[in-house]
């Protein structure tokens, strides 16, 4: 059997991305700090997946997590999902915030690349995905910490892609739009309903809506699968052709200052 890891696979992207690999018959190894919503996940999808609690700004944590993938199998898959919605324009913030923003968005997918592209490299077999944004891309307001990180990631992919390609290892990246999981649903505007909230989402992609874990899901099962034998090194956007058009902001309010 071969076997994957997916950061941040309790909820959102990362518990589609998994539910979608254990549907085509991979161990999936999920890891996240959110211990209750693995635990639920591992009861929906069965005996394939497999739970590790951890923090992806932790080394030793993704270690676990490649461990436990080659007891169950060839380690052939590996998916840097985990995230946090990091808000703050450059004026607002402080080096803590700066600090604990990177751990996770940009130090964690780090750590997880080099230590896939390590298990893997004996077998000369494998591929990485890694989940950036279309903030990685272009800037939204008040995202500055996000928007590098995000714009990190892409770095990230093409350097493991231009190293290992010789050595039979891939590396991808997708750049998710607004998504419809709990992390957007913490950031809606106050004061409208959801449904509402989702809909003027949606207005910033052309297709007017926002888009579904799944949708992602489906792309990355895609890449880390053999129809995609020739494809590393790139990005692609998953966004409802948000990024297709420049899109009207109002004004940043800096207080005055």
């Amino acid at each position: 059997m071969t076997s994957a890891v997916v950061t941040g696979a309790a909820l959102g992207i990362g518990r589609a991305i998994a539910g979608r690999l254990v549907a085509d018959g991979m161990h999936v190894v999920g890891l996240d700090l959110n211990d209750d919503a693995l635990a639920t996940a591992r009861d929906e999808l069965g005996d394939r997946f497999e739970a590790v609690v951890g923090d992806v700004g932790d080394w030793n944590a993704h270690e676990r997590a490649a461990d436990a993938a080659q007891r169950a199998g060839e380690l052939r898959g590996w998916v840097n999902n985990a995230g946090v919605d990091w808000v703050g324009a450059a004026h607002e913030i402080d080096a803590d915030h700066i600090e604990r923003g990177l751990r996770v968005l940009q130090l964690g997918t780090m750590y997880g690349a080099c230590i896939a592209v390590r298990r893997m490299l004996p077998a000369r077999a494998g591929s990485i995905v890694n989940i950036s944004s279309i903030q990685g891309v272009v800037a939204f307001p008040r995202y500055f910490t996000y928007d590098v990180a995000k714009a990190a990631i892409l770095m990230v992919t093409r350097s493991i892609a231009v190293d290992y390609g010789a050595h039979g290892i891939r590396c991808n990246t997708i750049l998710p739009g607004c998504i419809e999981t709990p992390m957007t649903y913490a950031g809606l505007p106050p004061g409208l309903s959801r449904d509402e909230a989702l809909r003027r989402e949606g207005e910033l992609a052309p297709m007017l809506r926002v888009g579904q874990p799944a949708e992602i899901a489906e792309v990355a099962a895609f890449l880390l699968s053999d129809r995609a034998s020739y494809l590393t090194g790139t990005e692609i956007a998953v966004d409802g052709g948000a990024t297709a058009r420049c899109f009207p902001y109002p004004p940043l309010d800096t207080g005055g200052e």
